[in-house]
């Protein structure tokens, strides 16, 4: 029996290692649920919002770093990534010149 328990606290502590291998990646899953808590309304409402939806933001948040930040690290490409053409800001890109200020 201990033999047993001995290997499965071996798997789990491989299969940790393995999925979480170095890879802090963007978080979108987490991102996106906050952009959508933000809009709910002044802080009162998010805060609320914040609150009630604390076992969602875990579940996002461990999706993130178990899977996705994972998927990314090893496969180069994120399955929940912004659209091409929107950086991590959230703004649209126009053009790859860099803007110098003034009026064009």
């Amino acid at each position: 029996m201990s033999m047993q328990r001995s290997w499965g606290w071996k798997s789990l502590a491989l299969a940790a290692l393995l999925s979480c291998a170095s890879c802090l990646g963007p978080n979108h899953a987490t991102g996106q649920l906050f952009n959508w808590n933000a809009g709910l309304g002044n802080k009162f409402v998010q805060a609320g919002g914040f609150i009630v939806l604390s076992p969602i933001y875990l579940t996002f948040f461990f999706g993130d770093n178990l899977i996705f930040n994972p998927v990314q690290w090893w496969s180069g490409s994120n399955p929940i990534a912004e659209p091409e053409g929107i950086d991590d800001l959230g703004f649209i890109r126009v053009s790859d010149e860099p803007f110098e200020g003034g009026q064009r």
